[in-house]
């Protein structure tokens, strides 16, 4: 059996990758859903690996200092007349010990009540109205990438909340 090569490993990223990048162009007017947003709750995950100096309670630190200096306001509970917005973050690691690399995914979603518009008296569903996705590679001694990969995300939802949230 053939091990995998770091040529196919990159590969397999740039591909992955470039699909994420034509998705995200494809959903570039979801901005648009968090008009009147007055606030969101914070849900921060990690998921499989669980990286030296990356915890679920930095990255809610990071995120709440994040927002509180783009003066959107974090609640503490989601609120029924705010749509039940949640801010969710998704840090999402795979170690690759052949390489000594891990490959991750941070996510940066907004997911809120919604209503059909064909359906004008249904009940209120929760759906993602609002996402960013960032894949990379890093090695176990520069963790600070993932975390710059989380930064980005959430400056672009700072920046859309406040494209339609002047």
């Amino acid at each position: 059996m053939q091990r995998p090569t770091v040529t196919t490993g990159l590969i397999a990223f740039l591909l992955l990758t470039s699909l994420a990048a034509l998705a995200e162009l494809q959903r570039s007017d979801t901005k648009e859903s968090l008009r009147g947003l007055s606030g969101v709750y914070v849900i921060s995950q990690l998921i499989d690996v669980q990286p030296e100096g990356l915890t679920t309670d930095g990255i809610n630190k990071m995120v709440k200092a994040a927002l509180a200096k783009a003066k959107i306001a974090v609640d503490a509970e989601p609120k029924r007349d705010n749509g039940d917005a949640n801010l969710s973050i998704t840090v999402d690691t795979i170690s690759q010990p052949q390489l000594g690399v891990y490959a991750f995914t941070v996510e940066v979603a907004v997911t809120q009540n919604v209503q059909l518009a064909r359906q004008r008296n249904s009940t209120q569903v929760s759906a993602r109205t609002w996402s960013k996705t960032i894949q990379g590679i890093t090695t176990p001694d520069r963790i600070d990438v993932i975390e710059q990969a989380l930064k980005q995300g959430l400056d672009r939802f700072a920046a859309d909340y406040h494209a339609v949230n002047p």
